[in-house]
């Protein structure tokens, strides 16, 4: 989640030092609580409103909620009933809006000093909105099949500062009949911080309350929860208990001697279903009727080593997303592989998915320096860090293999990466470079720099061990026909037609507006997956469906070796550890 930068307790404390100095002097951290009351439509299961509480023991400068956080609409503009108080009773609160586009903010902050405990409420009408700006990660409010979710980044007023709290989540479910439950990334129901954190952490946590279903079904099993709304068409109990094994795996494979408690969300998503984000000890999934448990296995392996994995610094952004997209794409199949959690067909399945989508695309050579301000605009950028960055870690483990005789890997740079951000490092590209060079000399360093520069990564054929070999294909470009930042703006007008296109050919035109937002991440990888789009011209509505491809290329993928038996394969991924 981007940070957002906030001002720290300043002059409106001059009235509040008795409750400061009673905790200076105790200790102990303040307390910040949330409590939160969803509330169903009457005579529906449907919740239609979540009452939100927030009690500050420290006095507080500012509360704020960007208008937009990472792409997506944030409630700011829809909150109603915001009202405030503290010990002298009712604490006038003024609105103020900072910042510009996608940078803008609101800012409540007291009308006179604080004094005493701070106790902040408003009302939430959930709408389950389409999301107008395209393709973003699934943390807006969304209601469901009686139950409701969504991270805090989207719907808690918070402070921007690093003051450390006793934070506590409760759950008012009064309004729900017998069976209701509330988990969010602190645990089920009411949980608690073992150590005070900032209020950052909120807004990287998930919420999820209703008539849920939740594995195991009493409690949670060791470290790791399952919650989910709406009916995915899987058996979610079996999909829950193969992530619970992951989860065990990954805290072996990384040395985690105390792991925190895991949840994993799912929850419908009808724009781009099988994608997820991960969040503060926590990850959140999607699905919509068509979903393939086996494929969103993986989505749950990627977001779970999201968790675990090294981090470059937040002031790089996107631009850092080749390391942390790429490692979680290489290691979301290598992983499960190597622990027998996925078989040789199914790890090469995913291995040629990212291939195709990457070897076909017309953009495979775009600098990593642009991605950042290109990455919400196109899919063809947007997907480059996953899949150019994990086409260059198996090529770069092949290339450590290679050097070390087999005795050291990609997993020894990744976990030198992790020890460092643990003695707490701020990692950037140049603690990466040092591992480098250190283990390839400058020409690792060199090939490293080219990679970023644009330079197709191209794995050996063996660089996935015997089992596997690499051939080519042909494959078409994924093509979406006009101009594609007309799918992330307010009012999606078509511009940009390309003459003799699909979508042309479907029948679409110049000044054509597109009225629900398209999914296209997953879509681009997919050669035989349609494009319906839902349009509008003059005063007719109509579906135009088309195949969005364009020029066959000769694309890179990787086979089976015939009468190499799966056992080889497992014992190639096992011994580099």
């Amino acid at each position: 989640m981007r940070p957002i930068r906030g001002r720290l307790l300043g002059a409106m404390l001059a009235g509040a030092g008795t409750a400061t100095a009673a905790f200076a002097q105790s200790g102990e951290a303040p307390r910040l609580a949330v409590e939160l009351k969803p509330l169903p439509e009457t005579g529906s299961r449907e919740i239609g409103q979540l009452d939100v509480t927030l009690t500050f023991d420290a006095p507080v400068d500012e509360v704020r909620l960007p208008l937009v956080v990472n792409n997506v609409e944030t409630v700011a503009t829809r909150l109603t009933g915001l009202d405030a108080t503290d010990a002298d009773g009712a604490l006038p609160l003024n609105a103020h809006r900072d910042g510009s586009a996608d940078d803008e903010i609101l800012r409540w902050t007291p009308g006179r000093p604080i004094r005493g405990p701070l106790t902040i409420r408003y009302r939430i009408p959930i709408e389950n909105r389409p999301a107008t700006r395209g393709a973003a990660p699934p943390i807006d409010l969304r209601r469901d099949d009686g139950a409701v979710s969504g991270s805090g980044a989207t719907f808690l007023l918070l402070p921007e500062n690093e003051t450390p709290y006793r934070l506590l989540v409760r759950w008012d479910l009064s309004a729900f009949p017998s069976g209701a439950v509330g988990v969010s990334s602190f645990g089920v129901g009411d949980a608690a911080t073992q150590a005070a954190q900032p209020a950052g952490r909120l807004q990287r946590s998930f919420f999820m309350a209703g008539n849920l279903g939740h594995y195991p079904a009493e409690g949670r099993d060791g470290a790791f929860l399952g919650a989910w709304q709406g009916r995915p068409p899987f058996d979610t109990r079996a999909l829950m208990a193969w992530t619970s094994r992951l989860h065990g795996h990954f805290v072996r494979f990384f040395r985690e001697t105390d792991p925190a408690p895991y949840t994993v969300f799912l929850r419908p998503n009808p724009v781009n279903p099988g994608g997820g984000v991960g969040l503060a000890d926590s990850f959140v999934a999607t699905f919509d009727e068509k979903t393939d448990p086996d494929d969103l296995r993986l989505t749950l392996s990627h977001e779970m080593f999201h968790t675990f994995s090294p981090r470059l610094s937040q002031a790089a952004g996107l631009e850092s997303s080749w390391f942390s997209e790429g490692l979680a794409v290489f290691y979301q199949r290598e992983l499960p592989f190597r622990f027998g959690e996925i078989d040789a067909d199914q790890f090469l399945a995913d291995l040629n998915s990212t291939a195709a989508r990457y070897y076909t695309s017309i953009m495979a050579e775009v600098p990593n320096s642009e991605v950042a301000a290109r990455f919400w605009e196109d899919t063809r950028i947007r997907t480059l860090p996953y899949d150019r960055g994990a086409l260059y870690f198996a090529d770069l483990d092949h290339r450590v293999r290679q050097a070390s005789g087999g005795r050291r890997s990609l997993d020894d740079l990744m976990l030198a990466m992790i020890e460092r951000q643990r003695q707490g490092r701020a990692l950037a590209n140049a603690d990466w470079e040092e591992l480098l060079e250190r283990e390839l000399g400058e020409a690792g360093v060199e090939h490293f720099r080219a990679f970023l520069a644009g330079t197709v990564p191209l794995p050996a054929s063996d660089a996935f061990g015997p089992c596997f070999r690499r051939t080519t294909r042909p494959l078409r470009r994924y093509e979406l026909g006009f101009e594609p930042r007309v799918l992330v703006e307010p009012r999606r007008i078509v511009r940009g037609l390309v003459p003799g296109s699909a979508a042309e050919q479907a029948g679409l035109r110049n000044g054509d507006e597109i009225l629900q937002p398209v999914g296209q991440d997953s879509l681009q990888g997919d050669q035989a997956g349609l494009l319906t789009l839902q349009i509008r011209r003059g005063e007719t509505t109509l579906a135009l469906t088309y195949l969005p491809r364009g020029e066959t290329v000769d694309a890179h993928q990787w086979e089976r070796v015939e009468g190499v038996p799966d056992s080889a394969c497992a014992s190639y991924r096992q011994g580099s550890r």
